[in-house]
């Protein structure tokens, strides 16, 4: 029963390990500064001491092939694609915002866990 126990509490210390250590490394990135979630292109690029999203995105479309697009006019297709890199832009911030929210409830979680599995293995294993 004590290595059942201890297989099912360290099961359950690696899956709250993996999140809690992936979501943190993101959050103290942003906190810190040392990610942006704005395209790296874009803020290396002149379109951004201009603040023109759209011009480098439209500019980026035509030198990529509408981002793989092949229905439609060349109008309509550079249309979806500078409409689909916003997006993605959109969903990078959103992604973010996530990721601090769930550092902030995985991490006192996976801190009191850690205490009480420290605890366990101390007193069954190491007496």
């Amino acid at each position: 029963m004590k290595l059942f126990k201890s297989i099912i509490l360290s099961i359950l210390f690696i899956l709250l390990l993996l999140p809690t250590s992936c979501s943190t490394w993101f959050t103290v990135g942003d906190f810190l500064g040392k990610t942006t979630l704005q395209n790296p292109d874009y803020v290396n690029s002149p379109f951004y001491t201009n603040n023109d999203e759209i011009g480098y995105y439209t500019e980026w479309c035509k030198n990529n092939n509408f981002g793989g697009r092949k229905l439609g006019t060349e109008k309509e297709k550079l249309s979806e694609c500078i409409d689909a890199e916003l997006r993605v832009e959109g969903i990078a911030f959103a992604f973010g915002g996530i990721n601090q929210i769930l550092t902030a409830i995985l991490l006192p979680i996976f801190l009191i866990y850690i205490y009480f599995y420290y605890k366990w293995i101390r007193r069954n294993y190491f007496k």
